[in-house]
């Protein structure tokens, strides 16, 4: 399980700015990892069994795919 939240990412991807720009605002530390420059971040991303970025796993364990302000603002408790 993660320790903090981890954002995979790619490149040109308007949702994973959406993602890590609220990431950022609520003060969320959290860690990008983008499935296009790195295969063993690409190996990760498709464990979990997307095949769109983003993908956002929180340390509880929920996983986020895409972006929906909602589930993000009652994931972080907003």
């Amino acid at each position: 399980m993660a320790t903090k939240i981890i954002v995979y990412t790619k490149n040109n991807c308007p949702n994973c700015m959406h993602v890590k720009f609220g990431l950022e605002a609520a003060k969320m530390e959290f860690e990008e990892r983008n499935i296009e420059e790195k295969e063993e971040y690409r190996k990760e991303f498709d464990a979990y069994g997307y095949t769109a970025a983003p993908v956002t796993v929180f340390p509880s364990g929920n996983v986020l795919a895409g972006f929906e302000r909602k589930e993000f603002e009652g994931e972080l408790g907003f």
